[in-house]
């Protein structure tokens, strides 16, 4: 077994993929593998990874998925799939790593027997192919005054609370993770178009038995104006974008809670997390809420549930939905 599988979901890259892959290659350990996985790219970037076979001297994978997925998840899932690692670092394809990251994560999973690595702060460059400047930026403001590893709490009680309050970064890459933890689990991306790593995390906080969270920098994240999710949309594709997760991600935490002792002892944490993630979905909604009026609200809504079993649903999220788009509104 190697120590780390890089997996590297891969999308329409061309412009990025080359300094990525470089940052890995680079790394000062040697012991990984990387795991690239074509989202059936319309560009170049199979042809870049391609390019690169010859440079990692056997450690780069390339899968090639049959059909475009619509989100990292799936990419993601199949690469750890295919992984033979002893830990998964999951990596966007535009961002870069620091040549000692591999080797400091890895020495601080095993120091710490930790289960997930959280990396609380990271790099951020803008749209330069090769950054001349980064900016330190925390993902976790909440906890951006530690000043050495930690490990968190093993009560689930302050680990959802912190969890409530956004105390923890959703993004995939703020993690290191021991594969064989995610495989015991079973935690996998649910495939939802976004807050997949939202419902993830929410795994990982519950059932890591050593979270470890660290300040030092190691990831450098590049913020993109034409990011996927940001893209301008009409107000009812918007709303069926947001949709999307809000349905599959309730039944993704209903089955999951089901199983959790925790959370039939402890009813209240169960309502605290559903209500968390329906206003979050809501949220990405508010745009969208205030160019439609209730009949066509009502309309969408009631497309996205085919089933006519879910009416007490559909009016349930209906007037959800008015309740923020109202209050919305009253503070405009």
């Amino acid at each position: 077994m190697i120590k780390i599988s890089v997996v590297i979901p891969l999308y329409n890259a061309e412009k990025y993929l080359g300094v990525c892959l470089d940052s890995v290659l680079i790394q000062t350990l040697k012991d990984f593998e990387v795991i690239a996985v074509d989202d059936c790219s319309t560009d170049k970037s199979r042809e870049i990874a391609e390019s690169y076979l010859e440079k990692f001297g056997g450690r780069l994978k390339i899968i090639t998925l049959d059909k475009n997925s619509g989100s990292g998840a799936v990419p993601r899932n199949e690469g750890l799939r295919f992984s033979r690692g002893e830990y998964i670092f999951f990596m966007d394809n535009d961002d870069l790593l620091i040549n000692t990251a591999l080797e400091e994560l890895f020495n601080l999973a095993e120091a710490f027997n930790a289960d997930v690595v959280y990396m609380e702060r990271g790099f951020l460059c803008g749209e330069e192919i090769l950054p001349k400047s980064f900016t330190q930026a925390a993902w976790d403001k909440k906890n951006s005054a530690l000043d050495k590893p930690k490990l968190e709490s093993d009560n689930l009680t302050e680990r959802l609370e912190k969890f409530l309050q956004t105390g923890y970064g959703w993004a995939p890459w703020t993690k290191f993770l021991r594969r064989d933890f995610l495989i015991a689990q079973k935690i996998n991306f649910p495939h939802v178009k976004i807050s997949e790593d939202v419902l993830w995390t929410f795994k990982l906080v519950c059932l890591a038995k050593n979270f470890l969270r660290i300040s030092k920098p190691f990831y450098i994240h590049r913020s993109l104006k034409g990011s996927w999710s940001h893209v301008k949309r009409e107000p009812q594709e918007r709303i069926k974008f947001w949709l999307d997760p809000l349905i599959k991600g309730l039944n993704y935490l209903d089955d999951f809670m089901d199983e959790q002792k925790f959370f039939k002892q402890n009813s209240h944490y169960r309502f605290d997390v559903t209500n968390f993630f329906v206003k979050m979905q809501v949220a990405g909604m508010l745009g969208a809420l205030k160019n439609l009026n209730r009949c066509e609200l009502y309309k969408i809504i009631h497309e996205a549930f085919s089933d006519d079993k879910h009416a007490a649903l559909i009016a349930n999220l209906f007037v959800v939905m008015n309740f923020y788009r109202d209050k919305f509104l009253e503070a405009k």
